[in-house]
């Protein structure tokens, strides 16, 4: 009993936590109801550049990395940090929509919603969720 009442606590303070809603509508990524970045979508949804809002100055461009092949199961999406010179390529993300990677970026505290990069913490995602990463074989 006393186990049942500490899961259902630890359930919805997680899903307090982890209630990052971002919506991506005309043009504008909306967390909540505020409006955070500016986004571009671009072959035929295949890429997305995020902007810090109302500017053109690049946060983050993602897009769907097909691998010059045409067989979607070896597909996955690279995430670019151009300004930090960081790359991600991920199959994790391959059925993933793009407004779920923003609200994991923010959750992961790799930008926040000012638009501010912390370069500590995108190279902790990267280690975490990069299919090319060196270290992630030598664990």
């Amino acid at each position: 009993m006393k186990n049942q009442v500490y899961l259902t606590i630890l359930f919805f303070a997680t899903s307090i936590l982890y209630a990052q809603e971002i919506k991506l509508k005309d043009d504008v990524v909306y967390s909540g109801d505020k409006p955070t970045f500016s986004f571009a979508k671009k072959s035929f949804n295949n890429e997305l550049y995020v902007y810090k809002l109302n500017t053109k100055e690049v946060l983050v461009h993602m897009l769907v990395d097909t691998n010059g092949t045409e067989i979607k199961q070896d597909d996955g999406k690279k995430i670019i940090f151009e300004q930090q010179k960081v790359t991600i390529q991920s199959k994790v993300f391959r059925t993933r929509k793009w407004d779920f990677i923003i609200a994991l970026l923010i959750e992961e505290k790799v930008i926040d919603l000012n638009g501010d990069i912390n370069l500590d913490n995108l190279n902790r995602f990267k280690a975490k969720y990069d299919d090319n990463d060196v270290n992630k074989t030598m664990r």
